[in-house]
Protein backbone atom coordinates (compact mmCIF):
# COMPACT_ATOMS: atom_id res chain seq x y z
CA UNK A 1 0.00 0.00 0.00
CA UNK A 2 2.88 2.38 0.79
CA UNK A 3 4.31 1.65 -2.62
CA UNK A 4 1.02 2.52 -4.31
CA UNK A 5 0.68 5.74 -2.35
CA UNK A 6 4.16 7.12 -2.88
CA UNK A 7 5.60 5.43 -5.96
CA UNK A 8 2.67 4.83 -8.32
CA UNK A 9 2.41 8.48 -9.51
CA UNK A 10 6.06 8.41 -10.57
CA UNK A 11 5.57 5.02 -12.14
CA UNK A 12 2.55 6.21 -14.12
CA UNK A 13 4.44 9.25 -15.35
CA UNK A 14 7.33 7.07 -16.40
CA UNK A 15 5.20 4.57 -18.28
CA UNK A 16 3.18 7.30 -19.98
CA UNK A 17 6.38 8.79 -21.36
CA UNK A 18 7.27 5.61 -23.24
CA UNK A 19 6.63 6.08 -26.95
CA UNK A 20 5.75 2.46 -27.59
CA UNK A 21 4.37 1.06 -24.38
CA UNK A 22 4.27 -2.64 -23.61
CA UNK A 23 3.83 -3.95 -20.07
CA UNK A 24 5.89 -4.05 -16.88
CA UNK A 25 5.68 -6.20 -13.78
CA UNK A 26 3.53 -4.67 -11.05
CA UNK A 27 3.76 -7.47 -8.48
CA UNK A 28 6.27 -8.40 -7.19
CA UNK A 29 7.41 -4.77 -7.06
CA UNK A 30 10.47 -4.53 -9.34
CA UNK A 31 13.78 -2.83 -8.75
CA UNK A 32 13.77 0.79 -9.93
CA UNK A 33 10.04 0.76 -10.60
CA UNK A 34 10.04 4.56 -10.67
CA UNK A 35 12.24 4.64 -13.79
CA UNK A 36 11.61 1.24 -15.40
CA UNK A 37 10.45 1.42 -19.02
CA UNK A 38 8.34 -1.26 -20.65
CA UNK A 39 10.53 -2.00 -23.65
CA UNK A 40 12.05 -5.43 -24.28
CA UNK A 41 15.71 -6.23 -23.77
CA UNK A 42 17.97 -4.91 -26.50
CA UNK A 43 18.43 -7.27 -29.44
CA UNK A 44 22.19 -7.49 -28.80
CA UNK A 45 21.67 -8.44 -25.14
CA UNK A 46 23.74 -5.51 -23.89
CA UNK A 47 21.22 -4.67 -21.15
CA UNK A 48 20.77 -8.28 -19.98
CA UNK A 49 19.91 -9.05 -17.25
CA UNK A 50 17.22 -6.86 -15.69
CA UNK A 51 17.40 -4.05 -18.29
CA UNK A 52 20.74 -2.61 -17.15
CA UNK A 53 20.61 1.18 -16.67
CA UNK A 54 21.52 3.80 -14.07
CA UNK A 55 20.24 2.81 -10.62
CA UNK A 56 18.96 -0.46 -12.07
CA UNK A 57 18.90 -2.06 -8.62
CA UNK A 58 17.27 0.83 -6.78
CA UNK A 59 15.23 -0.69 -3.96
CA UNK A 60 11.56 0.34 -3.93
CA UNK A 61 10.20 -2.54 -1.85
CA UNK A 62 11.62 -5.79 -0.50
CA UNK A 63 9.12 -8.52 -1.47
CA UNK A 64 8.78 -11.16 1.27
CA UNK A 65 7.77 -14.65 0.11
CA UNK A 66 7.25 -17.56 2.54
CA UNK A 67 8.12 -20.93 1.04
CA UNK A 68 5.09 -22.77 -0.36
CA UNK A 69 2.67 -19.84 -0.15
CA UNK A 70 0.96 -18.55 -3.30
CA UNK A 71 2.37 -15.33 -4.73
CA UNK A 72 0.75 -13.12 -7.37
CA UNK A 73 2.36 -12.10 -10.64
CA UNK A 74 0.57 -9.08 -12.12
CA UNK A 75 1.29 -6.34 -14.65
CA UNK A 76 0.70 -2.72 -15.71
CA UNK A 77 -0.01 -1.92 -19.36
CA UNK A 78 -2.20 -3.32 -22.10
CA UNK A 79 0.12 -4.07 -25.04
CA UNK A 80 0.08 -7.83 -24.51
CA UNK A 81 0.96 -8.87 -28.10
CA UNK A 82 -1.40 -11.85 -28.21
CA UNK A 83 0.09 -13.46 -25.11
CA UNK A 84 3.06 -15.80 -25.25
CA UNK A 85 5.07 -17.75 -22.70
CA UNK A 86 6.58 -16.53 -19.43
CA UNK A 87 8.85 -17.76 -16.66
CA UNK A 88 9.57 -16.84 -13.04
CA UNK A 89 13.17 -17.44 -11.97
CA UNK A 90 15.49 -16.75 -9.04
CA UNK A 91 19.18 -16.00 -8.65
CA UNK A 92 21.15 -15.78 -5.43
CA UNK A 93 22.82 -12.62 -6.72
CA UNK A 94 21.36 -9.42 -5.28
CA UNK A 95 22.77 -7.41 -8.20
CA UNK A 96 22.71 -9.89 -11.10
CA UNK A 97 25.23 -9.78 -13.94
CA UNK A 98 25.56 -11.63 -17.24
CA UNK A 99 27.28 -14.43 -15.31
CA UNK A 100 24.45 -14.92 -12.81
CA UNK A 101 22.74 -18.32 -12.70
CA UNK A 102 18.94 -18.18 -12.83
CA UNK A 103 16.79 -21.10 -11.61
CA UNK A 104 13.22 -21.49 -12.86
CA UNK A 105 10.47 -21.89 -10.24
CA UNK A 106 7.42 -21.51 -12.52
CA UNK A 107 6.61 -21.54 -16.25
CA UNK A 108 3.52 -20.42 -18.18
CA UNK A 109 3.13 -21.72 -21.73
CA UNK A 110 0.55 -19.74 -23.69
CA UNK A 111 -1.72 -16.87 -22.66
CA UNK A 112 0.89 -14.93 -20.69
CA UNK A 113 0.34 -12.15 -19.81
CA UNK A 114 -3.10 -12.49 -21.43
CA UNK A 115 -4.79 -14.93 -23.83
CA UNK A 116 -6.40 -12.00 -25.68
CA UNK A 117 -5.74 -12.42 -29.43
CA UNK A 118 -4.17 -8.95 -29.79
CA UNK A 119 -3.51 -6.07 -27.44
CA UNK A 120 -5.93 -5.37 -24.61
CA UNK A 121 -5.82 -1.64 -25.37
CA UNK A 122 -3.42 1.27 -25.65
CA UNK A 123 -3.41 2.49 -22.04
CA UNK A 124 0.24 2.31 -20.88
CA UNK A 125 -0.77 2.33 -17.22
CA UNK A 126 -4.01 0.40 -17.60
CA UNK A 127 -4.86 -3.03 -16.30
CA UNK A 128 -6.68 -6.04 -17.70
CA UNK A 129 -3.89 -8.58 -17.99
CA UNK A 130 -4.37 -11.87 -16.20
CA UNK A 131 -2.87 -12.52 -12.79
CA UNK A 132 -0.79 -15.63 -12.25
CA UNK A 133 -0.02 -17.63 -9.13
CA UNK A 134 3.33 -19.15 -8.24
CA UNK A 135 5.05 -20.35 -5.07
CA UNK A 136 8.61 -20.61 -3.82
CA UNK A 137 9.38 -24.36 -3.93
CA UNK A 138 10.85 -26.34 -1.07
CA UNK A 139 14.20 -26.59 -2.86
CA UNK A 140 14.91 -22.91 -2.27
CA UNK A 141 16.86 -22.03 0.92
CA UNK A 142 15.71 -19.04 2.94
CA UNK A 143 17.50 -15.76 2.25
CA UNK A 144 17.63 -12.86 -0.19
CA UNK A 145 17.30 -13.33 -3.95
CA UNK A 146 16.58 -11.50 -7.16
CA UNK A 147 13.43 -12.68 -8.94
CA UNK A 148 13.04 -12.34 -12.71
CA UNK A 149 9.92 -12.35 -14.84
CA UNK A 150 10.73 -13.12 -18.47
CA UNK A 151 8.29 -13.02 -21.38
CA UNK A 152 8.44 -14.12 -25.03
CA UNK A 153 5.56 -12.44 -26.89
CA UNK A 154 3.40 -14.27 -29.43
CA UNK A 155 2.78 -11.43 -31.92
CA UNK A 156 5.33 -8.88 -33.11
CA UNK A 157 9.09 -8.68 -33.23
CA UNK A 158 10.98 -11.63 -31.73
CA UNK A 159 11.84 -10.14 -28.34
CA UNK A 160 12.61 -11.03 -24.75
CA UNK A 161 11.16 -8.98 -21.91
CA UNK A 162 12.68 -9.07 -18.42
CA UNK A 163 11.90 -7.32 -15.14
CA UNK A 164 13.67 -8.06 -11.86
CA UNK A 165 12.59 -7.68 -8.23
CA UNK A 166 14.24 -8.12 -4.83
CA UNK A 167 12.74 -10.92 -2.72
CA UNK A 168 13.35 -12.39 0.70
CA UNK A 169 12.44 -16.06 1.01
CA UNK A 170 11.26 -17.03 4.49
CA UNK A 171 10.41 -20.36 6.09
CA UNK A 172 6.72 -20.96 6.75
CA UNK A 173 7.19 -24.53 8.03
CA UNK A 174 5.36 -25.37 11.23
CA UNK A 175 8.33 -27.45 12.27
CA UNK A 176 10.32 -24.31 12.87
CA UNK A 177 8.11 -22.29 15.18
CA UNK A 178 9.90 -20.12 17.68
CA UNK A 179 10.11 -21.47 21.19
CA UNK A 180 10.34 -19.30 24.28
CA UNK A 181 12.79 -19.97 27.10
CA UNK A 182 11.73 -19.56 30.70
CA UNK A 183 13.49 -16.17 30.56
CA UNK A 184 11.28 -15.13 27.64
CA UNK A 185 13.93 -15.13 24.88
CA UNK A 186 12.64 -16.38 21.51
CA UNK A 187 15.02 -18.75 19.73
CA UNK A 188 14.92 -21.01 16.68
CA UNK A 189 16.07 -24.60 17.01
CA UNK A 190 19.46 -24.23 15.28
CA UNK A 191 19.85 -27.91 14.54
CA UNK A 192 16.51 -28.07 12.72
CA UNK A 193 17.15 -24.85 10.79
CA UNK A 194 20.62 -25.80 9.57
CA UNK A 195 19.47 -29.27 8.52
CA UNK A 196 16.58 -27.95 6.42
CA UNK A 197 18.69 -25.23 4.82
CA UNK A 198 21.33 -27.75 3.83
CA UNK A 199 18.74 -30.07 2.28
CA UNK A 200 17.25 -27.23 0.26
CA UNK A 201 20.64 -25.99 -0.85
CA UNK A 202 21.50 -29.46 -2.14
CA UNK A 203 18.21 -29.66 -4.05
CA UNK A 204 18.33 -26.10 -5.46
CA UNK A 205 20.70 -27.17 -8.22
CA UNK A 206 18.04 -29.58 -9.52
CA UNK A 207 15.88 -26.66 -10.68
CA UNK A 208 16.19 -25.87 -14.42
CA UNK A 209 18.05 -22.88 -15.81
CA UNK A 210 16.08 -19.93 -17.20
CA UNK A 211 15.37 -19.98 -20.95
CA UNK A 212 17.10 -17.15 -22.84
CA UNK A 213 16.52 -16.16 -26.48
CA UNK A 214 16.26 -13.25 -28.93
CA UNK A 215 19.19 -11.31 -27.45
CA UNK A 216 21.99 -12.28 -29.82
CA UNK A 217 22.78 -15.59 -28.11
CA UNK A 218 22.12 -17.78 -31.16
CA UNK A 219 18.66 -18.89 -29.98
CA UNK A 220 15.44 -17.33 -31.26
CA UNK A 221 11.74 -17.91 -30.89
CA UNK A 222 9.74 -18.97 -33.95
CA UNK A 223 8.14 -16.33 -36.24
CA UNK A 224 5.42 -13.93 -35.13
CA UNK A 225 2.08 -15.58 -34.43
CA UNK A 226 3.59 -18.62 -32.70
CA UNK A 227 3.64 -19.38 -28.99
CA UNK A 228 6.93 -20.54 -27.52
CA UNK A 229 7.25 -24.13 -26.37
CA UNK A 230 9.78 -23.69 -23.60
CA UNK A 231 12.54 -26.31 -24.09
CA UNK A 232 12.18 -29.27 -21.78
CA UNK A 233 15.49 -28.66 -20.02
CA UNK A 234 14.25 -25.17 -19.05
CA UNK A 235 10.59 -25.93 -18.33
CA UNK A 236 10.54 -27.31 -14.78
CA UNK A 237 7.70 -29.16 -13.05
CA UNK A 238 5.59 -26.15 -12.01
CA UNK A 239 3.87 -25.37 -15.33
CA UNK A 240 0.63 -23.62 -16.28
CA UNK A 241 -0.98 -23.86 -19.72
CA UNK A 242 -3.00 -20.67 -19.85
CA UNK A 243 -4.28 -20.84 -23.44
CA UNK A 244 -5.01 -23.64 -25.94
CA UNK A 245 -2.14 -22.48 -28.18
CA UNK A 246 -0.08 -24.78 -30.33
CA UNK A 247 3.41 -24.58 -28.85
CA UNK A 248 6.36 -24.14 -31.19
CA UNK A 249 9.97 -24.84 -30.14
CA UNK A 250 12.68 -22.19 -30.53
CA UNK A 251 15.09 -22.02 -33.46
CA UNK A 252 18.87 -22.17 -33.44
CA UNK A 253 21.44 -23.09 -30.83
CA UNK A 254 19.31 -23.12 -27.70
CA UNK A 255 21.28 -25.69 -25.69
CA UNK A 256 20.49 -29.30 -24.89
CA UNK A 257 19.55 -30.12 -28.48
CA UNK A 258 16.07 -28.73 -27.91
CA UNK A 259 15.97 -26.26 -30.81
CA UNK A 260 13.82 -27.26 -33.77
CA UNK A 261 12.91 -25.97 -37.25
CA UNK A 262 10.26 -23.27 -37.25
CA UNK A 263 7.67 -25.67 -38.66
CA UNK A 264 7.97 -28.13 -35.81
CA UNK A 265 5.38 -27.87 -33.07
CA UNK A 266 4.05 -29.67 -30.07
CA UNK A 267 0.49 -29.62 -28.66
CA UNK A 268 0.01 -27.81 -25.38
CA UNK A 269 -0.61 -31.10 -23.57
CA UNK A 270 3.10 -31.97 -23.79
CA UNK A 271 4.20 -30.21 -20.66
CA UNK A 272 7.10 -31.15 -18.41
CA UNK A 273 7.01 -34.91 -18.96
CA UNK A 274 8.05 -35.06 -22.61
CA UNK A 275 11.75 -35.85 -21.90
CA UNK A 276 11.14 -39.60 -21.33
CA UNK A 277 9.40 -39.86 -24.73
CA UNK A 278 12.44 -38.96 -26.86
CA UNK A 279 14.38 -41.74 -25.16
CA UNK A 280 11.85 -44.24 -26.55
CA UNK A 281 11.15 -42.66 -29.96
CA UNK A 282 14.70 -43.02 -31.32
CA UNK A 283 14.35 -46.77 -30.83
CA UNK A 284 11.22 -46.98 -32.96
CA UNK A 285 12.84 -45.93 -36.27
CA UNK A 286 15.96 -47.92 -35.40
CA UNK A 287 14.55 -51.31 -36.44
CA UNK A 288 13.18 -50.39 -39.93
CA UNK A 289 16.73 -49.57 -41.18
CA UNK A 290 17.76 -53.04 -39.92
CA UNK A 291 15.27 -54.61 -42.32
CA UNK A 292 16.29 -52.47 -45.30
CA UNK A 293 19.50 -54.43 -45.88
CA UNK A 294 17.47 -57.68 -46.01
CA UNK A 295 15.31 -56.23 -48.76
CA UNK A 296 18.27 -54.85 -50.69
CA UNK A 297 20.15 -58.16 -50.48
CA UNK A 298 17.33 -60.15 -52.02
CA UNK A 299 17.35 -58.41 -55.45
CA UNK A 300 20.91 -59.63 -55.96
CA UNK A 301 19.53 -63.19 -56.28
CA UNK A 302 16.84 -63.17 -58.96
CA UNK A 303 15.22 -66.52 -58.12
CA UNK A 304 14.75 -65.55 -54.48
CA UNK A 305 13.52 -62.04 -55.10
CA UNK A 306 9.82 -62.98 -54.82
CA UNK A 307 10.42 -64.77 -51.54
CA UNK A 308 12.28 -61.90 -49.97
CA UNK A 309 9.51 -59.23 -49.99
CA UNK A 310 7.08 -61.41 -48.05
CA UNK A 311 9.75 -61.78 -45.39
CA UNK A 312 10.29 -58.06 -45.00
CA UNK A 313 6.61 -57.20 -45.35
CA UNK A 314 5.48 -58.83 -42.09
CA UNK A 315 8.25 -57.01 -40.25
CA UNK A 316 6.59 -53.54 -40.26
CA UNK A 317 3.50 -54.83 -38.44
CA UNK A 318 5.89 -56.03 -35.78
CA UNK A 319 6.79 -52.39 -35.26
CA UNK A 320 3.25 -51.43 -34.34
CA UNK A 321 3.41 -52.80 -30.80
CA UNK A 322 6.59 -50.78 -30.18
CA UNK A 323 4.89 -47.41 -29.44
CA UNK A 324 3.16 -48.73 -26.29
CA UNK A 325 6.66 -49.33 -24.93
CA UNK A 326 6.71 -46.04 -22.91
CA UNK A 327 4.92 -47.82 -20.07
CA UNK A 328 7.86 -50.10 -19.27
CA UNK A 329 10.20 -47.10 -19.17
CA UNK A 330 9.49 -46.61 -15.46
CA UNK A 331 6.49 -44.27 -15.74
CA UNK A 332 3.01 -44.76 -14.36
CA UNK A 333 -0.19 -42.98 -15.25
CA UNK A 334 -3.03 -41.59 -13.21
CA UNK A 335 -5.96 -39.21 -13.23
CA UNK A 336 -6.09 -35.56 -12.12
CA UNK A 337 -8.48 -32.63 -11.92
CA UNK A 338 -6.53 -29.43 -12.65
CA UNK A 339 -4.85 -29.22 -16.11
CA UNK A 340 -1.38 -27.71 -16.04
CA UNK A 341 -0.74 -28.42 -12.36
CA UNK A 342 2.04 -30.64 -11.02
CA UNK A 343 0.82 -33.91 -9.49
CA UNK A 344 2.69 -36.39 -7.28
CA UNK A 345 2.51 -40.16 -7.77
CA UNK A 346 0.66 -41.94 -4.91
CA UNK A 347 3.94 -43.30 -3.53
CA UNK A 348 5.72 -39.94 -3.87
CA UNK A 349 8.34 -41.47 -6.19
CA UNK A 350 7.17 -39.73 -9.36
CA UNK A 351 5.89 -36.36 -10.57
CA UNK A 352 3.92 -35.26 -13.62
CA UNK A 353 1.76 -32.49 -15.10
CA UNK A 354 -2.02 -32.82 -15.45
CA UNK A 355 -3.10 -32.59 -19.11
CA UNK A 356 -6.34 -31.26 -20.60
CA UNK A 357 -7.89 -34.74 -20.55
CA UNK A 358 -7.47 -35.13 -16.80
CA UNK A 359 -4.59 -37.59 -17.21
CA UNK A 360 -1.03 -37.49 -15.91
CA UNK A 361 2.11 -39.47 -16.74
CA UNK A 362 4.44 -39.78 -13.76
CA UNK A 363 8.15 -39.44 -14.47
CA UNK A 364 10.39 -41.09 -11.86
CA UNK A 365 11.72 -38.68 -9.24
CA UNK A 366 15.51 -38.16 -9.49
CA UNK A 367 17.61 -40.24 -7.11
CA UNK A 368 17.65 -38.74 -3.63
CA UNK A 369 14.37 -36.84 -4.07
CA UNK A 370 10.66 -37.50 -3.68
CA UNK A 371 7.51 -35.60 -4.52
CA UNK A 372 5.86 -33.54 -1.76
CA UNK A 373 2.11 -34.26 -2.21
CA UNK A 374 1.09 -31.05 -0.46
CA UNK A 375 3.13 -28.68 -2.60
CA UNK A 376 3.54 -30.77 -5.76
CA UNK A 377 7.32 -30.24 -5.88
CA UNK A 378 10.40 -32.44 -5.56
CA UNK A 379 12.11 -32.38 -2.16
CA UNK A 380 15.11 -34.18 -0.66
CA UNK A 381 14.04 -37.71 0.27
CA UNK A 382 16.25 -37.85 3.34
CA UNK A 383 14.63 -34.95 5.12
CA UNK A 384 14.56 -35.47 8.89
CA UNK A 385 11.54 -34.45 10.90
CA UNK A 386 12.38 -32.93 14.27
CA UNK A 387 9.69 -32.67 16.86
CA UNK A 388 9.54 -29.66 19.16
Amino acid sequence: MHFLRYQLPALIAMVASVTKAHIIMESPVPYGADHLDSNPLLADGSDFPCKQRDNVYKLIKQNVMPIGQNQTLSFIGQATHGGGSCQVSLTTDKKPTKDSVWKVIHSVEGGCPSPHPGNLGDDPFGHGTDKFQFAIPQQVPTGDYTLAWTWFNKIGNREMYMNCAPVTVTDSSQKHKRRVHRHGAAILDKRQSESLIQERADALSSLPNMFIANIGNGCNTAPSGTTLAIPQQNLGTSVDHHAPDELVPPIGNCGGGQAAPAGAARPQQSASLAPPAPSVQPQIPASPPAQAPAASASPSVQPQAPASPPVSAPAPPAQAPAPPAPAPSGMNTGTCTTPGKSVCAPDGMGIGTCDEKGQVIFAPAPMGTKCDKTLGVLVHSKRQVFKA
